[in-house]
């Protein structure tokens, strides 16, 4: 079994969760051949807007108009804990480099904080990713490359990104500022408000691509009180793993799943609030590499692996887009779209070397 740090003991103790920790530990073996796109039948391409309803979280809304924003952030050590992060609808981890490091994105659809950062810049792991949401992207420039996956500025006039502008160069604008508590690259605060504000103004619109939601809990699958996520390098004669993507997901009757990792308890600076999710998805997909610059296979396109945690429990399933430009859709074991519970949803995406397991 995995051993348990001091950090997550001390979180156990906390959530009242000591029960589970001497539980046996499953590692869910990856099915990357799964192809479901056969069954899957009748799905919509969006679901319609519910009045006082914010589209990503399944809770009351804040009465802003929707314009989804999507923030890339760094996820190295040095920047935790993250601001702006407590008022997210969803955190989604995705692959940034070989050895196993990754980044996270903070999606916004409900409210829109003054400032969020530490942002960072894009990789074509993330504007894939803000185009399921349908979200304006936020992020620091890019690297200047120009291989034909791994060039965000050729995707982004592609998928129309221009047609009105749904993306924020950080680099480039007003909607920023350096911030006086971290050292460059890693201090840049991207001024969530004032895009929201700004996309309104222009008159932006956005579909909703959030899930479907229920109110009643989980009670399919197996007990996962404890989700552990492990990053290896994709090198082939030795995988290593990367501890500081790793992270685990702790499960509590009260809060919901709270991220711990070696940087601690994923919370805002600005606020303290550990930032707690009621959804925990977990997608499988091929990665591939342009030198160092990653992509993934088919830009998402069509279906892989799912993992899905609710009210601490587990099940395997998919997920499935029918388009470069469409919503993700997760399903159940027979092809049908699943609901999210109601509240933040946490997704890391990785290909088959991530090592999945609870407890």
């Amino acid at each position: 079994m995995k051993k348990i740090t001091i950090w997550l003991l001390a979180l156990m103790i906390t959530l009242g969760c000591l029960n589970f920790a001497a539980a046996d530990l499953t590692v869910i073996e990856p099915d990357m051949e799964l192809d479901i796109s056969g069954q899957v039948q009748d799905i919509e391409k969006t679901h319609p807007m519910q009045e006082g309803i914010a589209p990503l979280t399944g809770l009351p809304a804040s009465g802003e108009p929707y314009t989804p924003i999507a923030l890339i952030l760094d996820n190295s050590p040095e920047v935790y804990p993250h601001w702006g992060v407590s008022e997210a609808d969803w955190i989604v981890q995705v692959p940034l480099r070989k050895d196993g490091g990754t980044r996270l994105m903070a999606i916004y659809g409900n409210e829109y904080p003054e400032q969020a950062g530490g942002a960072r810049s894009s990789r074509m792991t993330n504007l894939p990713v803000a185009v399921m949401f349908h979200a304006d992207l936020a992020y620091a420039g890019h690297a200047p490359i120009w291989g034909e996956n791994i060039d965000v500025d050729k995707w982004i006039n592609e998928w129309d990104y221009n047609k009105p502008i749904r993306y924020v160069d950080l680099l480039g604008n007003r909607f920023r500022e350096r911030v006086d508590f971290l050292e460059k690259p890693l201090n840049l605060s991207a001024h969530i408000k004032e895009i929201h504000e700004s996309l309104v103004e222009r008159k932006v619109k956005f579909e909703n691509r959030g899930p479907l939601f229920t109110d009643e809990p989980l009670t399919a699958g197996d007990e996962a009180r404890v989700v552990h996520l492990q990053f290896m390098s994709l090198d082939p004669e030795e995988p290593v793993e990367n501890t500081v993507s790793d992270c685990d997901l702790v499960y509590s009757e009260n809060k919901g799943y709270v991220r711990a990792s070696k940087s601690g308890i994923f919370s805002d600076r600005f606020t303290g609030e550990e930032v707690t999710f009621a959804n925990v998805i977990i997608m499988r997909t091929g990665v591939e590499w342009d030198g160092n610059y990653p992509f993934y296979t088919n830009h998402l396109k069509v279906c892989g692996q799912a993992e899905i945690f609710q009210n601490g429990r587990h099940f395997t399933g998919a997920w499935y887009r029918a388009g470069r430009l469409t919503r993700l859709v997760v399903l159940d074991e027979n092809g049908e779209e699943i609901a999210f519970q109601r509240g933040r949803t946490y997704l890391a995406i990785g290909e088959e070397h991530m090592i999945v397991s609870y407890e």
